[in-house]
């Protein structure tokens, strides 16, 4: 069985060889082909995607580069590459990550019960796993897989699994799991309500901070940076959407996918390394603008129509206001970028990066 790796790379040199060389050293890498898809890069990523490409000691079953020709977003990078992909499964991965060895086999074996994937995360469980998580009423034994299959069995079939993300000082990228903004979620989130009562099943709906982050259970939502899934999920429900620039893909991919009747299952006892800003680096004004308007856009597809027009004209107002203190907030303590005049603009096919 081909995993089709797809990582996405825009001026991602300086953190793009740890995430290849993770891969090389990944349990079953010999069954995977990696496509890697640059965002035509003002920097050194493209030649560096060239000069791997012409490598003859990779492990991998293939090695694909795509250079396109402007930058149009994320999802449009992305699905340009799932395009190309052969596999059976088809893993969206982040150039800003490192995987573990046996990340990718452990949650493989999640979506597809097949001996040989079986056996290898059995062998990385046998030094590695714990139990799966009691706090969510999935299992209360055996190994991250048995769980993970018992739901199957019950009907509800997994579709999309990610993993725990770490950040560089050992933190969770609270990312990895999440539930969907809901106007109440994104109302206690953005309050700070979330923070001050993370055990709270409420009030922490939308990091979901009350379960245990190496706990194994189903969640609405994992993070992009690492997202896998099959073939048959992606045929059924389709590419990402191209209306989401830099952020938000993810959310609205995983929403689409449960409405198709799949699970997503976040595996925390699988670890990977997510360093940040491995896409463009630091958080600019244009980067934040895409960031709260991918919260609008994402209300608009989704949730719009079960509230009044009143309620999305005040979700809009309440969004840019978030979005203009954030860049205020940058500018006193020293980062002077210029907010965008148009925040409240939504150009679906129209953006700059």
């Amino acid at each position: 069985m081909l995993i089709s790796v797809v990582v996405v790379t825009y001026q991602s040199a300086h953190c793009l060889p740890a995430c290849l060389r993770s891969l090389e050293q990944a349990n079953g890498a010999s069954r995977m082909e990696l496509i890697l898809v640059d965002n035509a890069s003002p920097d050194e990523t493209k030649a560096l995607l060239d000069a791997y490409e012409r490598r003859t000691d990779l492990p991998f079953a293939r090695v694909q580069t795509l250079a396109l020709s402007e930058n149009r977003g994320y999802a449009y990078a992305n699905n340009r590459g799932l395009a190309l992909a052969q596999g059976d499964l088809l893993l969206l991965l982040n150039p800003d990550t490192v995987v573990t060895p046996d990340a990718i086999v452990r949650c493989a074996a999640v979506l597809k019960d097949e001996a040989s994937f079986r056996a290898e995360a059995a062998v990385a469980l046998a030094s590695t796993a714990g139990p799966v998580s009691t706090s969510d009423p999935v299992s209360s034994s055996g190994t991250f897989i048995d769980a993970a299959h018992a739901v199957q069995a019950q009907g509800a079939r997994i579709g999309v699994v990610g993993c725990r993300l770490e950040l560089p000082d050992g933190t969770l990228d609270r990312a990895c799991k999440r539930s969907f903004p809901t106007l109440t979620n994104s109302f206690f989130r953005f309050s700070g309500l979330s923070l001050l009562f993370p055990q709270s099943k409420r009030l922490a709906a939308y990091n979901l901070t009350y379960l245990e982050e190496r706990g194994s259970f189903p969640v609405e939502s994992v993070c992009g940076a690492f997202l896998l899934t099959t073939r048959e999920v992606y045929e059924q429900v389709g590419d990402l959407d191209e209306d989401y620039f830099m952020y938000g893909e993810d959310l609205d991919w995983c929403y689409r996918i449960k409405r198709q009747g799949f699970g997503v299952w976040y595996e925390g006892g699988v670890t990977t390394l997510h360093l940040k800003g491995g896409n463009g680096g630091k958080r600019s004004a244009a980067s934040l603008r895409h960031f709260y308007q991918t919260m609008l856009i994402f209300f608009q597809k989704h949730y719009k129509n079960r509230y009044p027009v009143l309620v999305f004209h005040l979700v809009r107002v309440g969004l840019a206001v978030l979005f203009y203190s954030h860049i205020t907030v940058q500018n006193v303590r020293g980062r002077r970028d210029r907010p965008s005049s148009n925040f409240l603009c939504i150009e679906s096919k129209k953006r700059e990066m």
